[in-house]
């Protein structure tokens, strides 16, 4: 069990440990940063806890584990949001002039995660909200079955169109996925899983993200929950976790990869060997239309800003700032400030200058979380951080 899980080696010791006792509980937390491996330990523990042979090896060929290596299993439900587009992008570069198996598999299960996110489970009885999806939804599903492993691929470059095509339906797909799991997808999961029926798995991402009507319905699930239904929730801010949710859940802490370990998983998973990026995050993000250079020169210049009196917004910021610009570029400045803290730390800053810091990082979650959650104007919200940063 987890051989594709990599430089995580503690959460597989413990994990398997639990496995092999029967001490694993119903509810479960994987927290850590972005890029360490939690989706891939959720799918896969999804896949042991449902395997139908002792042990749950790796490479067992019972029906359900068939089932989740293509992400077809009827008994997971996956809700959240995540880098969708960047991951699938990843996965399609090699498949444009290779034929090998372990590029066909990761990219249907990429591709996969994101359909799996618009289930009939999640959206029954709103239909008017899929209605809008469908299109690219019938169309990804369809192409993506050219890719499976037991069909001969298309030609070289019908590929190569198959692949811009789904490509660019994901994209328009992944924008529709809400950020946090909306409080009526957490009654549905519910209703789903007190129905008769094999163990069932769901994997909520950004636990965090949830409003307060879908935390406390949550909350009631797990203080109550069903038999057979195993919670694996994900997030990257167990602070931002509710004590009364963390309380019955155990929680399982993922290490952030070292540039090391980012450069050996990018070798291994995608057959990299030369690569000029630092973090698996720089790898992804390669993959996406967005100059991610220029946006950390624009961090930088918000931090610098942030000490001249007299510099407005628009100085700044001058021209239009596209939406899908704004959850990256918040990440940029996230890591700016962390380094711009570091070297103030090494240089024996006063603590009132890392006190600002701290409330910045602050308000950067706080409008993060207005924009994905409460879909609030990303301009409106780009602008009201610069000056917040200046007070």
């Amino acid at each position: 069990m987890f051989e594709n899980l990599l430089e995580q080696p503690a959460v597989i010791s413990r994990l398997t440990h639990d496995l092999q006792t029967g001490s694993l509980p119903s509810s479960i937390l994987f927290h850590g940063p972005d890029y360490s491996g939690k989706m891939t330990a959720a799918l896969e523990l999804a896949r042991a806890l449902t395997c139908h042979s002792e042990g749950a090896p790796w490479n067992c060929s019972c029906h359900s584990c068939n089932s989740h290596r293509l992400l077809e299993h009827p008994f997971i439900i996956m809700t959240g949001g995540r880098y969708f587009y960047e991951e699938i992008a990843a996965s399609a570069q090699p498949l444009a002039n290779r034929e090998d198996q372990v590029f066909r598999f990761m990219f249907v299960r990429n591709v996969r995660k994101l359909l799996r996110r618009f289930d009939n489970v999640l959206w029954e009885g709103d239909t008017s909200k899929l209605k809008k999806n469908q299109p690219q939804l019938t169309s990804v599903t369809d192409k993506i079955e050219l890719f499976l492993p037991d069909r001969d691929l298309p030609s070289e470059k019908k590929r190569e169109k198959l692949l811009k095509d789904i490509l660019a339906d994901c994209k328009k797909l992944a924008a529709a996925v809400p950020a946090s799991t909306p409080i009526n997808h957490i009654r549905k999961i519910s209703a789903w899983a007190h129905r008769a029926g094999e163990r069932k798995v769901v994997i909520l991402e950004n636990a965090d993200y949830m409003q307060e009507g879908a935390r406390n319905a949550l909350l009631k699930i797990l203080e109550e929950p069903p038999a057979n239904l195993h919670f694996i929730l994900l997030t990257t801010r167990i602070g931002a976790i509710l004590p009364t949710i963390k309380s019955r859940v155990r929680a399982y802490g993922f290490s952030g990869r070292t540039e090391e370990q980012s450069k050996l998983v990018i070798k291994r998973i995608f057959r990299v060997d030369e690569n000029p990026y630092h973090s698996l995050r720089e790898f992804f993000l390669s993959h996406h239309d967005i100059d991610y250079s220029e946006l950390k020169k624009l961090a930088e210049l918000f931090i610098k800003s942030s000490r001249e009196k007299n510099t407005a917004f628009r100085d700044v910021v001058p021209g239009k700032f596209e939406r899908e610009m704004f959850i990256p570029f918040l990440e940029e400045l996230t890591l700016a400030l962390n380094r711009f803290m570091k070297d103030a730390q090494g240089n024996g800053v006063n603590t009132a200058v890392l006190t600002r810091i701290a409330r910045w990082n602050s308000k950067i979650r706080e409008y993060a979380g207005n924009f994905e959650i409460l879909n609030q104007s990303h301009e409106l919200l780009l602008e009201s951080l610069y000056y917040e940063m200046k007070r």
